[in-house]
């Protein structure tokens, strides 16, 4: 799922309108800093500007909708922030994006389900992901559901597609992320490659308690999730 969908690409113009302050149909360097802080792109001034210059841009120069469109496709292979692409995504469609150590550590966490370590997961395995949430799904729905985001009709979903996919079934849009590491989480109950989950299962039971499942997310989510917001879970 390398590209942008359509739907995607109506959420990023959205986007880009807001930060054209002047309706000029383009953004200069400061509105452009500030629409790539909105998708949670993690790059300093400096890489930004790197990275304008490496698509024949100087540092001043302004910025239309597609060259935009064109520098979050390209930005990744520059060596700057490896998840521009899929943080675009996940905000175009209307939810917060992630931080990237919360996409690495959900990253471990998808490979916890993709059993046979194919880098993809199937009817079967995505069925013991539900499963995990509580729900129970045939194999025909969860088949139905792979289909909608399966890009390239493998029939298999990779983890990008599987985080979207993830994010939209689960959670209200502004807290759809944190819900799904946290249920990612709580139901890790083997040792599964979530390494942050088992450093805090004190008692190597392979399992962890409501209060040490608190401080997880206290690490995972920072300032995403409230102090309140945690102790609620």
């Amino acid at each position: 799922m390398e590209n942008f969908t359509d739907e995607q690409l109506k959420g990023i113009e959205v986007l880009f309108r807001q930060f054209d302050a002047d309706n000029s149909g383009k953004i200069d360097f400061m509105e452009f800093k500030m629409l790539a802080r909105k998708m949670n792109i993690e790059m300093t001034d400096s890489q930004l500007k790197d990275s304008i210059m490496k698509a024949g841009k100087s540092e001043d120069a302004e910025l239309g909708l597609n060259e935009f469109v064109d520098w979050l496709r390209n930005v990744e292979q520059d060596g700057a922030d490896p998840f521009s692409m899929l943080k675009a995504k996940i905000k175009a469609t209307g939810m917060r994006p992630l931080s990237n150590s919360q996409i690495e550590a959900l990253q471990e966490c998808f490979n916890t389900f993709d059993t046979d370590g194919s880098g993809s997961i199937d009817v079967h395995e995505l069925g013991n992901v539900f499963s995990s949430f509580g729900q129970n799904l045939s194999p025909d729905e969860i088949a139905a559901m792979i289909q909608e985001v399966d890009a390239d009709g493998s029939g298999e979903i990779e983890f990008e597609e599987f985080l979207l996919l993830m994010m939209s079934n689960f959670g209200s849009q502004e807290t759809a992320g944190d819900e799904v590491q946290g249920t990612l989480r709580k139901y890790d109950k083997k040792k599964s490659g979530c390494g942050t989950l088992r450093k805090y299962d004190k008692k190597k039971s392979g399992c962890v308690t409501l209060q040490e499942f608190q401080d997880v997310m206290r690490e995972l989510c920072g300032d995403a999730l409230s102090e309140q917001e945690i102790l609620e879970i």
